[in-house]
């Protein structure tokens, strides 16, 4: 799903997983209201953003990574005038 974002209303399959007993107990405990599924769904939704995130830091450092000197000096410039701006707010905010 290239938005990132999950519909919210999919089909769903029937897994099965094995997990220890004590991991079972635990998400029991403390799933409240939430059924074993919804924790195990919320569960793979955290882990595949978190993966999608990595993803995504490492297609960023490869882009920082491959600027030459002049880029790198023009990218600092623009980072320095948002840095800039944004205190510039920041202190009309408190006026």
């Amino acid at each position: 799903m290239k938005s990132g974002k999950f519909p919210p209303m999919q089909t769903k399959r029937k897994v099965s997983v094995t997990v220890p007993e004590d991991l079972l107990a635990e998400v029991d405990r403390l799933a409240g209201a939430l059924s074993r599924s919804a924790v195990f769904e919320q569960a793979l939704v955290s882990w595949l953003r978190r993966h999608r995130q990595a993803d995504l830091d490492r297609a960023i450092e490869r882009y920082y990574r491959s600027l030459n000197q002049d880029e790198s000096a023009e990218d600092a410039e623009w980072a320095a005038l948002g840095d800039e701006t944004v205190r510039n707010r920041w202190a009309e905010s408190d006026e």
